[in-house]
């Protein structure tokens, strides 16, 4: 019986693995990136997560998608999607290690403000396939004003009915296997004065401000988020502040302290066979050491898990030769899954092997232009000719198979251009 029961156990650990996903939401009240982002992203963390998902509100005329981009770039991250509604950014990294286990990348978009008319509020989602499983990550900003609370609910129910991916399996939010949900959420604190709460935050009693914590009380009254979970809040109100001061609110509205900012997630207690879905928070921590917003930044670090097997995406390249001279045509040939639906619009692209997001091709190719070797085993190739390579640098390339939307669906291994062999 023991040596049954070991067994077991060794096929569960070798059927399932975890992976780390690090969420960050920061209302940045329309002000600039910071100089400095280690803190905010925990880049001395080693190893560093497998995806990085950030989502901002009130962002305002400034690039706050290359500030991420170029830092997590060199940590070798790839910027797979970023998707924003006026001022509510989402975006979405992957370390480049992990690229081959992503597919089926969509983004949709949900206006809440002025009764569904403006996107001031609303949300800005994004939903991967990643090794296995499906993971949604909705980014939101709800109706704020304290007395607003039924309006909040109003704009997540809103979210949930109107978001709709193509994915049979999880064309609903709640569908996917993992929900993240992170945001700027407008929940405040109920009957208490400001007052008293200044007083517990400065007793570190956040447990007691919590349960006059309004997100926690429509949960447990089932009104939104049910079964959604939040990892142990041990840190003080992260709105209002007076801008880059450790201050709460000292204008003459004198708003009461609140948790505004939040990140839940959920999953389904589902087994796939020997693979049991499963979500750990390894840290929830707010960041007051950034102080130009009147918001502070929330983070979460979570593991969870996923098969062992390596699910490639729908598109499998085959390289012979890892070795080519620029100066001659050369064909590359691919696998295209069964159930996968090629369209006209989707396309090849050549991208050095250090990309830091799918904007920079450098090359590419219709994939109306590729030809198919066979019909029944759906084997296909393509060619780049040497007038289209000549010019590029001597250097190490790969090829990205990208849908119309820019959601990815094969890489390929890494191959060099030289200019002689």
């Amino acid at each position: 019986m023991a040596s049954l029961l070991r067994n077991n156990v060794i096929i569960r650990a070798l059927s399932r693995i975890s992976l780390r996903i690090y969420l960050l939401t920061w209302n940045v009240n329309g002000k600039p990136p910071p100089d400095e982002f280690t803190d905010l992203l925990h880049l001395e963390e080693s190893p560093l997560p497998d995806i990085f998902a950030i989502g901002l509100q009130e962002v305002s005329g400034y690039d706050w998608e290359s500030a991420f981009t170029d830092v997590l770039h060199r940590c070798s991250f790839v910027r797979i999607k970023s998707r924003k509604l006026q001022g509510i950014h989402t975006f979405l990294f992957v370390h480049r290690s992990m690229l081959p286990y992503v597919s089926n990348v969509e983004s949709e978009l949900t206006r809440t403000g002025f009764g569904g008319y403006w996107g001031n509020k609303g949300a800005s989602t994004v939903r991967l396939d990643f090794k296995g499983v499906n993971i949604v990550i909705v980014n939101c900003h709800l109706a704020a004003h304290r007395e607003e609370v039924m309006a909040r609910i109003e704009d997540v129910d809103a979210i949930l009915e109107s978001q709709k991916f193509k994915d049979v399996d999880s064309d609903n939010i709640l569908d996917h296997d993992y929900v993240f949900w992170i945001g700027d959420m407008n929940f405040r604190v109920d009957q208490l004065s400001r007052d008293r709460v200044l007083e517990l935050i400065l007793r570190r009693d956040y447990q007691t401000l919590l349960q006059y914590d309004q997100l926690n009380m429509v949960k447990a009254e089932r009104l939104i988020f049910e079964n959604f979970e939040e990892g142990v809040v041990d840190f003080p109100p992260t709105y209002k502040f007076d801008i880059d001061t450790d201050v709460y609110d000292s204008s003459d509205k004198k708003r009461v302290p609140a948790y505004t900012d939040r990140i839940l997630y959920f999953y389904h207690n589902t087994d796939y066979g020997p693979l049991k879905l499963n979500a750990d928070v390894l840290s929830y921590r707010s960041h007051p050491n950034y102080k130009s917003s009147d918001h502070r930044p929330v983070s979460a670090l979570m593991a969870f898990s996923v098969p062992s097997k390596h699910i490639h995406g729908p598109v499998t390249f085959e390289l012979q030769n890892t070795q080519r001279c620029k100066e001659n045509d050369h064909k590359f040939r691919y696998k295209i899954r069964k159930d996968f639906a090629t369209s006209a619009d989707d396309w090849i692209g050549l991208f050095k092997a250090d990309f830091p997001d799918f904007d920079c091709f450098l090359k590419y190719q219709w994939v109306t232009q590729a030809k198919y070797l066979t019909s029944a085993d759906r084997h296909a190739s393509v060619t780049f000719s040497a007038s289209q390579l000549s010019s590029l640098d001597d250097d190490t390339y790969v090829l990205c198979y990208m849908t119309r939307k820019g959601s990815l669906c094969g890489i390929s291994p890494e191959f060099e251009l030289t200019s002689t062999m």
